[in-house]
């Protein structure tokens, strides 16, 4: 029989990797790397506390131990709050790539026939970019026929108000291209001012949007309020509900026993933070 080598897919290493963290929470023996921290507690306990008896000294070091699973609990709390966010970030920023990257399929030609979804507009930045790009073309060579093509590849199925406008101002312009007479020119010459100035004002409203988006993707990836999922904080939740329920039964011990041996000192309670 071979022996088993652990998990070898990402599922199931992420689920030995929760269950090591499971075990570690509720180890009933100071870690190593846990035994300053512990020593520290435990003289806080003593001097707070001041047990007299090998019970007493024994009910110390189970709050002693109660006050590390809390701190591990913290811990795990914190990487999975942390995890959360960053996993958000990671969704957020590959859902704001999607459409840019989908643009250049388009624009390679590489889409047609293969995907039934609405084709999106390309993010701020690009769209920035590529209509500064179109810019230079008009003012070099005045509008081509390929402009119209360009703009519904950039924008998609979701044009802008401004978008929307040039590509009418387009196809106003290679309506009147093949007429030769001198006022159809006039009317070229034009039109192709009001597309550039139109292009303009286009670039100018996407640059705002870029600022936005920035803002909001600021935002997304430094905020400190992602959940973890819900099944991760609700077992967290219940393993800091056990241990505080933990804590107060250990004090009531220790007064109990107080009581029994007859010991004078009643002993304050301590915050459950501590």
């Amino acid at each position: 029989m071979r022996e088993s080598t652990g998990p070898r897919t990402p599922r199931g290493k992420a689920r030995s990797s929760r269950n090591a963290a499971k075990h570690w929470i509720e180890s009933r023996r100071i870690l190593p790397e846990e035994l300053e921290e512990a020593a520290i507690l435990r003289s806080g306990f003593e001097e707070d506390l001041k047990p007299e008896g090998l019970i007493e000294h024994e009910i110390i070091d189970d709050f002693t131990l109660n006050r590390l699973h809390k701190r591990r609990i913290d811990i795990v709390f914190a990487k999975e709050f942390y995890k959360a966010t960053i996993k958000n970030a990671i969704e957020f920023d590959e859902n704001n790539q999607r459409p840019a990257a989908r643009y250049w399929l388009r624009h390679a030609n590489l889409l047609r026939g293969h995907s039934d979804e609405p084709a999106e507009r390309v993010r701020p930045d690009v769209c920035v970019s590529e209509l500064q790009r179109l810019t230079k073309e008009i003012r070099d060579l005045g509008p081509q026929l390929g402009h119209l093509e360009f703009l519904r590849e950039l924008y998609g199925d979701e044009p802008s108000a401004g978008a929307a406008l040039l590509m009418s101002m387009l196809s106003e312009f290679h309506a009147i291209e093949a007429e030769k007479d001198q006022a159809a020119a006039i009317r070229r010459k034009d039109l192709q001012g009001h597309i550039l100035a139109a292009l303009q004002a286009e670039i100018e409203i996407q640059k705002v949007r870029q600022t936005l988006v920035e803002d909001l993707v600021a935002i997304e990836c430094l905020s400190e309020l992602q959940e973890p999922p819900r099944h991760t904080l609700e077992t967290l939740l219940r393993y800091r509900a056990a241990n505080s329920r933990e804590f107060t039964s250990l004090l009531d011990n220790f007064e109990r026993v107080r009581c029994l041996l007859g010991n004078s000192a009643t002993p304050t309670r301590t915050d459950n933070s501590r």
